[in-house]
């Protein structure tokens, strides 16, 4: 059967490319030209975007207690499609697992060696520590990834289908357009959403292979870090492409569930090995600074630390990697969430997910740390030279044990990768194509982020891969606020008719 290009998928798929051939034959400019802008940008705007984050993530916790939360994703008939486990997996696999894997012996460990919180309210340097990476990577995440999906789940009767991105725009700009104007509105709409799915994915990928790359050379004492994580992009490359023509119940679903398995196998085990009373201790005293953090610190957060530029190249660095996300999160999650009680989605979304993060930092990270300290290991002293290596110079300390860590480590980030790839490609087909068994234009998605990653891996820079992350955050920003303004007015309409 011919299958025809929609228009918005040819100039997606052709911006992508472009991108990906620049990031190829022109690396310099990605160097010098990519990253300098978007830190700039970020320290204009950083703060803000962390305040709205910072209401969203209240707004959505009232939402869920109030009588709204008894609304269904989807709308009233929707049923709900997948086990509770089933899509828990998705959820957190498409979210942020890879991100957990690669920090979550080197941020918490890095951090407690310059503590950027004032010691003067924050007196303990690893609860500190362990509190403001939470606040990167917990519950304002999961909450902007929750937004996203409930702006767009069809949560009135004028919000259009489930998952459509361009619905709470159009409402916002006030939906007096003639169908020309609407179509080229959605078309400007899908198109920057793509963009920002596209480079945020890409620039995950580069980091897990980076770190999937220093594992294995660290390992099996390879000398050669490029042609290592050459062959792991393009094994990842493989592992997406095969998963994504499997589609969402048996390539996703299936891959999410044995990596969530196999993560939480992982988590048991190192409990078993290492001291657990100075896990428990991180864990507790780092969540006590965090909710103290979450009360009062994250309004005026500029003022509880000792540089605030600091928060430039982390939390909002982080925030707008969240926000490149968003498009694809919060259409999956839109997707695979029909049926679920409001409440219910932000309890998984949100809730769940927050003290996952806090067990799998404080566990990681709290027992690197100790056993530093006990051992003289030399673990924080390696995690300052280098943070990639971080979790597999602790595994080393291990014996026999830390190699199984190692390996499994290995095999839970390139999975964690491939779903989240294989989840964005398909968010992306969706957006743009009107043929989704067109297998010419998968291949050519899957193509587009096997280049602009191996570009990346090639100038080996960790703070480049998060910049190019959010590249294409920045213009989605617009749309962002747009879509909660419209978002608003949905609400306003149906209460007041």
């Amino acid at each position: 059967m011919k299958h025809s290009i929609s228009s918005l998928e040819k100039t997606a798929l052709a911006l992508c490319m472009f991108g990906a051939l620049i990031a190829v034959i022109l690396p310099d400019v990605i160097t010098e030209q990519v990253q300098p802008f978007v830190q700039m940008i970020l320290k204009w705007i950083g703060s803000s975007f962390f305040l709205l984050v910072n209401f969203l993530l209240f707004a959505i916790i009232i939402l869920a207690i109030s009588p709204l939360g008894s609304r269904k994703v989807g709308g009233e008939h929707a049923v709900v499609e997948y086990s509770n486990f089933g899509w828990f997996a998705m959820l957190f696999a498409a979210g942020m697992g890879s991100g957990l894997v690669f920090w979550g012996v080197a941020e918490p460990a890095l951090h407690s060696l310059d503590p950027p919180l004032k010691q003067s309210l924050y007196p303990d340097r690893l609860a500190s520590s362990l509190a403001l990476t939470l606040v990167n990577w917990g519950a304002h995440a999961w909450a902007l990834y929750a937004v996203f999906a409930l702006v767009l789940g069809g949560l009135t009767q004028y919000s259009g289908k489930s998952g459509d991105i361009c619905a709470p725009v159009l409402t916002a700009l006030g939906n007096r357009f003639d169908k020309s104007a609407k179509f080229t509105v959605s078309f400007i709409v899908k198109l920057i959403a793509v963009i920002a799915i596209f480079f945020g994915v890409v620039g995950t990928i580069a980091n897990s292979t980076l770190l999937i790359s220093k594992g294995v050379e660290i390992e099996l004492g390879v000398t050669s870090t490029l042609l290592v994580g050459s062959l792991i992009v393009c094994l990842l490359a493989v592992i997406y492409s095969l998963s994504v023509k499997f589609g969402l119940r048996r390539g996703v679903q299936s891959l999410s569930i044995f990596n969530v398995l196999l993560a939480f196998s992982l988590l048991v085990w190192l409990l078993l090995v290492v001291p657990i009373e100075p896990i428990i201790k991180i864990a507790f005293d780092g969540t006590g600074y965090y909710l103290q953090l979450l009360a009062t610190g994250t309004w005026q957060f500029d003022s509880q630390l000792k540089t605030p530029d600091w928060a430039t190249h982390w939390t909002y660095n982080y925030y707008f990697w969240w926000l490149a996300w968003g498009p694809f999160v919060g259409v999956f999650l839109a997707k695979i969430s029909q049926g679920r009680k409001v409440w219910q989605f932000i309890l998984a979304v949100v809730c769940i997910p927050t003290l996952v993060t806090i067990i799998w930092f404080a566990t990681f990270s709290g027992a690197a740390i100790e056993w530093d300290r006990l051992n003289q290991a030399g673990i924080l002293v390696a995690i300052k030279q280098d943070y990639s290596q971080g979790l597999f110079v602790f595994f080393n300390q291990l014996d026999w044990q830390g190699t199984v860590f190692i390996w499994a480590s290995l095999l839970l980030l390139l999975i964690f990768v491939a779903t989240s790839a294989d989840s964005a490609i398909l968010v992306i087909r969706e957006l743009v194509s009107s043929e989704q068994n067109n297998r010419v234009t998968l291949y050519a998605w899957c193509l587009a982020l096997f280049l602009c990653s191996f570009a990346l891996l090639m100038l080996q820079d960790e703070p480049l891969n998060r910049s190019v992350a959010i590249l294409g955050a920045l213009p989605f920003l617009l749309i962002f606020l747009l879509q909660l303004v419209g978002f608003l007015k949905e609400f306003i309409r149906e209460i007041c008719d």
